[in-house]
């Protein structure tokens, strides 16, 4: 269809008007009051509604971006200002660090709903985007959904398998510590029912001392807990809680060799799974910090063989080497590493470390490849150029020596 030209003409008259119509509408913001926290009380009791407190300090980057981004969305603002009297309290100055110790307030932001007697009726903790902080608002609104009506559900109901993740990310979510809730709840439960999906997941998260009634019960039914939880998830927190009994040696001032050796005929004797992973690893540490010469030679030995399945793991040390070492045995040793992690996560970190090897050990043809394949991965993960800088310019090294 042809459009005339006056007809044109009002078409796009009518489009800018639409346009600048949206422009308009996206200039709403939540209205925050100017008095005291005493007189925004008085306020919100007289309309009868809650008062939302934004929580911040001055240093907070989730903070400024919360007021530039989602305070400023017209829904977010027009649900606001319609349901609530909004106040904007900084917790390291006046009022708000009586109000920060009064309402636990541990993190930046704190979103937080009273009523207007000051009793906490909702909360929740760190940057929410506008759609996730108007189903917060709303919720804070709907009696059963607010956190002091969930908090108190679920004391009264008293912590169970079924509510325990629940509650502990209930808690979390206000930014709560909750290290000894699960301590009491874990305390309270028979050593049979560890093995539990959501028992367990708080024994691998928050157990951290080797000597707890539940890592000993770990070790003497490590077979169990491999049949119901996976091999690999038991095997892990088996050996991150031998390092734990290897700890005071590793982060030692100086290099107690008797007590060390001691230590590890003592740990012997125990009887752990995996407990010759578990000495190499301290052993690793050790030389690593006392003696690095000995550190390079037993990884490049054994560090594959005991590590075969942790891409982070080979990643890392394979670029130790690469930074530290230039001895060809050593290097090449070092190649194996890097090239199992491409084999187990073919991401551009892996092939970027693989490729630094290969070149160090003047494998140019190999490295080449590697490089190329590393920044492809980096542009399909997204990352700028300046992102996969340096793997450019190691590009740039390798073809170099190709001509």
């Amino acid at each position: 269809m042809v459009i005339k030209s006056s007809s044109m003409r009002n078409l796009l008259f009518a489009l800018t008007l639409l346009s600048a119509s949206g422009l308009i509408a996206q200039n709403r913001s939540i209205n925050f009051e100017t008095g005291n926290l005493a007189s925004v009380l008085g306020k919100a009791k007289k309309e009868n509604k809650l008062i939302f407190i934004d929580a911040y300090t001055t240093w907070c980057g989730p903070c400024k971006q919360m007021a530039k981004a989602v305070f400023t969305n017209d829904s977010v603002a027009d649900f606001f200002n319609a349901r609530f009297v909004n106040y904007k309290m900084d917790m390291e100055k006046g009022e708000g660090i009586d109000f920060a110790k009064k309402y636990e307030v541990n993190c930046y932001p704190n979103l937080i709903l009273i009523n207007g007697d000051g009793n906490l009726v909702h909360r929740s903790a760190g940057y929410l985007e506008s759609t996730v902080f108007l189903a917060f608002a709303r919720n804070g609104l709907t009696p059963g959904k607010t956190f002091v009506d969930l908090k108190t559900g679920y004391e009264k109901q008293g912590l169970t398998e079924n509510n325990v993740t629940a509650y502990l990310e209930l808690l979390s979510g206000a930014c709560f510590n909750s290290s000894s809730v699960v301590n009491a709840y874990i305390s309270s439960i028979k050593e049979a029912d560890l093995v539990k999906p959501a028992n367990w997941q708080l024994v691998k998260d928050y157990i951290q001392d080797y000597r707890s009634r539940e890592i000993t019960y770990l070790i003497k039914n490590a077979a169990l807990f491999e049949e119901k939880v996976g091999k690999r998830e038991t095997n892990q927190k088996i050996v991150k809680m031998g390092a734990g009994y290897f700890e005071p040696y590793v982060q030692a001032k100086e290099y107690d060799k008797a007590a060390f050796e001691k230590a590890k005929e003592e740990f012997k004797n125990l009887n752990w799974p995996n407990s010759e992973k578990i000495l190499f690893d301290a052993d690793l540490k050790i030389k690593y910090r006392f003696d690095k010469p000995a550190f390079y030679a037993s990884a490049s030995k054994d560090f594959l063989k005991y590590n075969n399945e942790n891409a982070g793991a080979l990643n890392s040390i394979a670029w130790k080497f690469y930074e530290s070492v230039t001895d060809k045995d050593q290097l090449k040793a070092a190649s194996e590493m890097a090239k199992r992690a491409c084999e187990l996560e073919n991401n551009y970190p892996n092939l970027d470390t693989y490729a630094s090897v290969l070149f160090k050990l003047g494998d140019y043809t190999e490295a080449n490849k590697m490089a190329e394949l590393s920044i492809e991965k980096a542009k399909l993960a997204k990352l700028s150029p300046e992102d996969y800088k340096e793997t450019s310019e190691l590009l740039k090294k390798i073809k170099a020596n190709l001509k």
